[in-house]
């Protein structure tokens, strides 16, 4: 086929079997480096399909301006805007073909009805796009960027100068530094674009940074959660930047393995909350045994905001309802309760618990569990005294020195007391908070202990551990804990 006489449709065609041969070929034919070159290659086709998407989309927007009235595109094929047209011919998304108009609109050069040219607004933009070197994420960034600036400032040429540092700190590419096989790899990446055009818009504007910041703060807000009919509550959040500051920094203080926890008891020179944690994805157990945490990123910092707001719950200064600390109130029928076995129900949500997550919310947990006869009596109401108190808390943290679970390095403080017997059985009495029966767990392991192959039994008062099947059920309990002052085997 001659690409000077080949249709569009040809050459996507002729672009769909060269894929076609790539894919058929096999991970054998195409790997390693290989795969390297074909990701250069097919952006570059990519970059030229994004450059002329946005091109025709901007001039279909132009062929249904307002003023044409009922002679504009849009109007006589039926549609309100530009926008839904190429959305609905090219069965995309509004917002996808909203996006391809706006880059378009900024870079789009055309002629006047009078025959004058009318060049584009960021022409460097426009060059770099529709010669390849530019993609569009870049593009969009550098028009946006320098767009706020002078929406608030007059049109310089510091602004035309920042176009062009920002098209050539994009374009800007070191052959063969990044890939031994020699390809150009770019020196500044989209993400350290965006940071450069930043540092180069509070330059051009450094009285924007205040009503910008004002824009966000108005923008700012958390939805109430809403509850599917799978049970699962969804909802949304917008965080400017102070809040998502505040936000990172209490997290990440939470999600870091390296933490250090002034309170907690210290091993040799380094202390628990220094210790490498040598595995990202899980910890490592003193004979070296990896304990991987299965916990996905979102997980992970879903559990961490959790943390964050059972502290601020059992903090002092919360807010008080009817005189009592925020508190989770759980419904249960007595039998359920004695039977190990069922559901119970949480104040808030339509969708039921299960006994595992009643019996962990038992341990350290500050609830109010409501317990029902058989025929719907109020039996008993469960009190918040079966809490770890202060003092024994400090006595956990001293025995057990943060999370007893083999080669987890939770601190004390952002751990919970876990009672290793139910503080519901046929052999403890109901509410009993005894030393001798209780552990501290971190929050993810004491989610997971009433239902993990992990098991915990008290030795002498002290808290020893039965590892997994892969090391045997059979084997006997560890002692757990990280005490020094008056250890003993």
């Amino acid at each position: 086929m001659d690409l000077h006489d080949a249709s569009l449709g040809d050459i996507a065609a002729r672009l769909r079997e060269l894929l076609d041969e790539q894919r058929g070929a096999g991970s054998a034919a195409v790997s390693g480096d290989g795969l390297l070159e074909a990701v250069h290659a097919w952006e570059e086709i990519g970059r030229a399909g994004d450059a002329a998407r946005m091109w025709v989309a901007a001039e279909v927007e132009h062929e249904s301006r307002r003023e044409l009235e009922g002679s504009g595109l849009a109007y006589r094929h039926g549609f309100a805007t530009a926008k839904k047209l190429v959305a609905a011919t090219a069965n995309i998304s509004e917002r996808t073909a909203a996006g391809r108009m706006i880059l378009g609109r900024q870079v789009r050069s055309s002629i006047s009805p009078t025959g004058l040219s009318l060049p584009s607004r960021f022409p460097e933009v426009e060059r770099a796009v529709f010669s390849g070197a530019l993609g569009v994420d870049a593009a969009s960034i550098i028009c946006r960027t320098l767009s706020e600036v002078v929406s608030r400032v007059t049109w310089s040429e510091a602004v035309d100068e920042a176009e062009r540092c920002l098209v050539d700190a994009a374009t800007e590419v070191v052959e063969g530094d990044s890939h031994e096989m020699g390809l150009p790899a770019p020196r500044h990446t989209v993400d350290g674009l965006a940071r450069l055009a930043s540092r180069i818009r509070e330059y051009l504007d450094p009285d924007g940074a205040e009503p910008r910041d004002a824009v966000k703060q108005q923008l700012r807000g958390f939805s109430y959660p809403k509850v599917g009919a799978d049970g699962m509550a969804r909802g949304r959040y917008a965080f400017p930047p102070l809040q998502l500051g505040m936000f990172l920094a209490a997290v990440d203080s939470i999600l870091s393995p390296r933490t250090a926890d002034p309170e907690a008891p210290r091993f040799g020179d380094g202390g628990v909350g220094e210790r490498d944690s040598a595995v990202v994805h899980g910890t490592t157990d003193p004979d070296g045994l990896v304990v991987v945490d299965s916990r996905t990123s979102e997980q992970k910092l879903l559990d961490a905001v959790m943390a964050l707001i059972e502290m601020a719950a059992a903090s002092p200064a919360a807010s008080r309802l009817n005189g009592s600390a925020p508190t989770a109130n759980v419904h249960v029928t007595v039998s359920d309760l004695e039977a190990g076995s069922g559901v119970g129900w949480i104040d808030g949500s339509t969708e039921p618990i299960p006994m595992s997550t009643i019996q962990m919310l038992g341990c350290d947990a500050d609830l109010t569990a409501t317990v029902f006869g058989s025929s719907g009596q109020v039996l008993s109401q469960g009190k918040t005294k079966r809490l770890a108190s202060r003092r024994q808390r400090r006595a956990l943290a001293a025995r057990d020195g943060g999370c007893v679970i083999p080669g987890c390095t939770v601190p004390p403080s952002r751990c919970q007391a876990h009672h290793v017997v139910p503080w519901v059985s046929s052999t403890f009495l109901l509410g009993r908070t005894d030393i001798d029966n209780l552990a501290l767990l971190c929050p993810f392991h004491h989610a997971t202990i009433h239902t993990s192959a992990w098991q915990l039994v008290m030795i002498n008062g002290k808290p020893h551990v039965r590892e997994p099947g892969w090391r045997g059920r059979r084997s006997p309990a560890r002692a757990a804990g990280q005490q020094r002052a008056g250890w003993g085997w």
